[in-house]
């Protein structure tokens, strides 16, 4: 009788092994090693727009408010367009080093890319924040 007792229990602890396995590895897939990328893209891109719109040297306007007036004063020219996408570059090339960014104006120009380089069809975990300045709407893209 203790010989049966005994195999009985050594199979039911050997079948709990195999199924204990299986719990370990499932419960570590349950996090996504993507989710505090995206949090940190998203929060990214809301701070560098909030950047935009409020870091002033001195008494001067905002990065946005800039871009605008020079917009504004060509007439969205084709010369004004790269005037104030070079202003924009040389502000997002300092507090953007290292990652990809594409920024556009949304409401006066149809999306017109204004500085930077990514081909949003084919990126994946894009994150987004758009602010207004003026009658234009920003629209940033950073991965």
């Amino acid at each position: 009788m203790d010989e049966k007792g005994f195999g009985y229990t050594l199979d039911a602890v050997l079948a709990i092994i195999p199924v204990m396995i299986v719990l370990f590895g499932v419960s570590n897939l349950a996090l996504s090693p993507e989710s505090p990328l995206q949090i940190h893209s998203s929060q990214k891109a809301h701070d560098t727009m909030e950047l935009m719109v409020n870091y002033r040297e001195g008494n001067a306007l905002s990065v946005l408010e800039k871009m605008s007036a020079i917009l504004n004063s060509g007439n969205n020219s084709p010369a004004s367009i790269t005037s104030a996408g070079e202003l924009a570059s040389d502000f997002l090339d300092k507090n953007l080093a290292g990652s990809e960014y594409l920024l556009t104006e949304e409401s006066q120009l149809g999306g017109k890319a204004l500085a930077g380089r990514m081909e949003l069809k084919n990126t994946d975990n894009v994150a987004t924040a758009i602010r207004n300045s003026g009658n234009y709407t920003y629209r940033i893209y950073i991965t």
